[in-house]
């Protein structure tokens, strides 16, 4: 535990239930349930934190401040004082507690003055500067005096990591930094975490990219670490998107894009209208081919409204394409646990029905008893479990057409 002014008050060794989840480049959270009345309940206070740690490891798992308390008391489990249940958010929370002025050397009653009423972000940096220099902008010593988190050490700028994807082309305008570094990070692989500094007691900002442990941590049913794994292969929703242009009645033009490939394979054809009668196409009733709507149309926007009805067909067609996901349930073991061999940042395989799939880990719940046992061990790999979920078809049909050769010679 820690206190406001992030020095070590103690420890706490005893709990309940101890929760906690760690997000790569987001929020993580974490939630402690103990007694309340006893020594370790009257180390926690407004503005304080935890450091959770494991065994062996150099630095914590997560850190951050305690954001609510509630009091629990009931007449079957929560008796005598009661518990006391204390939760937060990890300290990457700080880069959701800022905005990215357009210019941050100045107020908000004066950005007014600032070049543009956006900042760009110039592709000729790399992007661990960028990151850096966000954060430090917004929280550290490069942020105006009022803004700057007590505590807090960003280090020196980086000097430009050589990256295979180093820049991006962005601008800011008042958005959410730790959102914005979210998008930085799907697009580009740089990703930073604030974590307590014990020894220092402070907080540290590290940013780094992804690191390749995929040969050595590697989670499959043959080596005992994966509880439970589910493959889904779904046929498709769409596979002729059919988009009605501009014109009336007979003249109304119609373009048609067929997903032929899904069509053979699930021996389906399913068809979708999209109705955007704002592109300006139409059909010569004569010759039945496409010509322009609008006789001040210029040759340029002619070709650009053909493109426009193909890119609306294709929109269709992916969003009801054939899908297909999968979902595992690693386990801690003695050589595979999170935190010592591998953390979220990281890249590892999942070796599953004779398919290998890598990808990076993006989070990983963790639940504790009241004994300090590791309860449950949950790692997210790629988007799986996300609202976004990647469309992994090719690797499950592998997956599937292996199994079934696999089948045959049985």
């Amino acid at each position: 535990m820690f206190d406001k002014n992030l020095k070590r008050v103690g420890e706490i060794d005893e709990w309940i239930s101890l929760d906690f989840t760690v997000r790569l480049s987001q929020e993580g959270a974490w939630q402690l349930l103990i007694k309340d009345d006893t020594p370790q309940s009257q180390l926690i206070e407004k503005g304080g934190g935890i450091a959770i740690w494991q065994d062996g490891v150099s630095k914590p798992l997560l850190s951050g401040q305690v954001q609510t308390y509630q009091k629990y008391w009931t007449k079957l489990q929560h008796t005598g004082p009661g518990s006391l249940y204390i939760a937060g958010k990890c300290h990457n929370t700080l880069a959701y507690q800022r905005l990215a002025f357009p210019d941050p050397s100045r107020t908000v009653a004066n950005q007014y003055q600032a070049a543009r009423p956006w900042r760009l972000i110039a592709p000729s940096v790399p992007m661990d500067k960028h990151v850096w220099r966000e954060l430090n902008w917004a929280l550290g010593p490069g942020a105006l005096e009022d803004r700057r988190v007590t505590g807090l050490n960003v280090g020196t700028e980086p000097e430009g990591s050589v990256l295979p994807w180093p820049f991006i082309a962005d601008q800011m305008r008042m958005d959410v930094i730790g959102s914005k570094l979210e998008e930085w990070f799907d697009a580009k692989g740089v990703g930073y975490r604030f974590i307590y500094n014990a020894q220092a007691q402070r907080i540290d900002l590290e940013v780094f990219r992804p690191t390749d442990k995929s040969a050595e941590v590697r989670f499959s049913p043959e080596l005992g670490n994966l509880r439970e794994f589910i493959w889904t292969l779904s046929a498709p929703k769409v596979t002729r998107a059919i988009v009605g242009c501009a014109g009336e009645k007979f003249d109304r033009y119609y373009y048609q894009k067929v997903d032929a490939e899904a069509e053979a394979e699930w021996g389906m054809k399913i068809e979708q209208f999209v109705d955007r009668r704002d592109i300006q196409l139409k059909v010569n009733t004569t010759t039945g081919a496409v010509v322009k709507a609008d006789s001040t149309m210029t040759d340029q926007e002619f070709e650009d409204a053909k493109e426009a009805a193909k890119d609306a067909a294709s929109t269709v067609l992916e969003e009801g394409e054939r899908n297909g996901n999968f979902q595992i349930y690693p386990i801690d073991t003695p050589d595979c646990q999170f935190g010592k061999h591998y953390f979220v940042g990281d890249k590892v395989t999942v070796a599953v029905d004779g398919t290998e799939y890598v990808d990076v880990v993006r989070e990983v719940v963790v639940s504790i008893d009241d004994g300090g046992n590791v309860q449950d061990v949950s790692p997210k790999i790629g988007k799986q479990g996300t609202g976004d979920p990647l469309n992994l078809y090719k690797t499950v049909y592998d997956m599937q057409r292996k199994l079934r050769r696999l089948e045959s010679r049985m």
